[in-house]
């Protein structure tokens, strides 16, 4: 009696072991196991309640555990409970849920999210992974909780990309005790180009492997000289929106085929001396402050503006325009730009969108 009672205790360890195992290998497979985000929206379809952001995307944050557990940040209150997900033929979407949560109940400073997010937790059915972001929806139509990567997780990430290949467009200089490095080749023997204090933002131009380190490709952001970084130092630029712009900027592809976002008037003038009328404009957003304003002249002709991280960046000026100077100010949420004895007057709102 002893001994079956032996074999079937055996049995049983080993057929537990095997199901971890099986457990283990599935959540490894999942696309969104190990992974860590922060709330970017949500997207309600009801007209009355709109878009919902948060004031500050850092205090709503989720970690899909490898386990199967999931730890939330909701603003003051902390949140914990189970997740799963079934990736359908394409993995990059599938079914989602969460188990019940267990929710500390501080009471948040408002506004504050989390009791809708901890409420409405148990009806998300369904992931969608797309431009970087992830996407929950909610059963029956009733909404969609966007997240974007939390900066912690792309930080200490292993295999930092380029934009092309999803990863964000800018870096922030960041980690270093004093200033970090900026050096002619992917080597720490490497001359030194120039130094910058933490906090500096860089155009991301590709990263690649050298020997057991990383190293990226960047430039200054405003302009500058170009050289390599290691990846340790540099984590993704948290763009003026609060979100970190994700993938291709393809705004200015967008509005060249007249594919626009918006449209409508502001003000401008086109001649020294003209005083400001109102022209018609369309724009192409990409997210992260990055996006292409064409504007339609009094004369009939357009004027494309290109921003990046909500500033101005250039203009589509020519030989036949003689380059003329352009220079951008701004007072509170309005861009004051002038290109030669044109002046155009653009707030936030066009170029951030909401």
């Amino acid at each position: 009696m002893t001994r079956k009672f032996r074999i079937i205790s055996d049995a049983l360890f080993y057929t537990a072991v095997l199901l971890s195992m099986i457990a283990l290998g599935v959540a490894s497979a999942n696309p969104l196991s190990g992974t860590s985000w922060q709330l970017l929206e949500f997207q309600s379809m009801d007209d009355q309640v709109g878009t919902q952001r948060p004031e500050d995307p850092a205090l709503y944050t989720m970690q899909l555990n490898t386990d199967g557990t999931v730890s939330m940040r909701l603003n003051c209150n902390r949140a914990t409970g189970s997740w799963s997900a079934e990736a359908s033929a394409n993995p990059d979407s599938g079914h989602f849920k969460f188990g019940p949560l267990a929710m500390t109940r501080a009471l948040c400073p408002p506004p504050s999210m989390d009791e809708s997010i901890a409420a409405q937790s148990h009806y998300i059915r369904s992931y969608l992974l797309k431009d970087g972001n992830l996407y929950l929806s909610l059963m029956a139509d009733g909404g969609i909780y966007a997240w974007e990567p939390a900066v912690e997780h792309y930080a200490t990430a292993k295999r930092p990309t380029a934009p092309e290949q999803g990863g964000p467009r800018n870096w922030e200089a960041s980690g270093a005790a004093d200033q970090v490095d900026l050096r002619e080749q992917a080597s720490n023997t490497s001359k030194s180009i120039a130094r910058y204090p933490n906090g500096t933002i860089f155009s991301n131009l590709g990263c690649r492997q050298v020997e057991a380190q990383y190293w990226c490709d960047v430039q200054l952001f405003t302009g500058g000289p170009r050289g390599f970084i290691p990846a340790q130092f540099l984590k993704p630029a948290v763009s003026p929106d609060g979100s970190v712009a994700m993938g291709p900027d393809d705004s200015a592809m967008r509005a060249g085929q007249g594919q626009f976002d918006a449209t409508g008037k502001i003000p401008c003038a086109q001649s020294a001396g003209q005083p400001m009328t109102q022209c018609d404009f369309g724009v192409a957003r990409a997210g992260g402050g990055y996006a292409t304003v064409v504007i339609k002249r009094p004369d009939g002709s357009k004027r494309a503006l290109f921003f990046s991280m909500g500033k101005l960046v250039g203009a589509d000026t020519s030989q036949a325009d003689g380059y003329p100077e352009v220079q951008s100010s701004k007072q509170s949420d309005l861009h004051q730009i002038r290109i030669g004895n044109e002046r155009y007057e653009i707030p936030d709102a066009v170029i951030l969108g909401g």
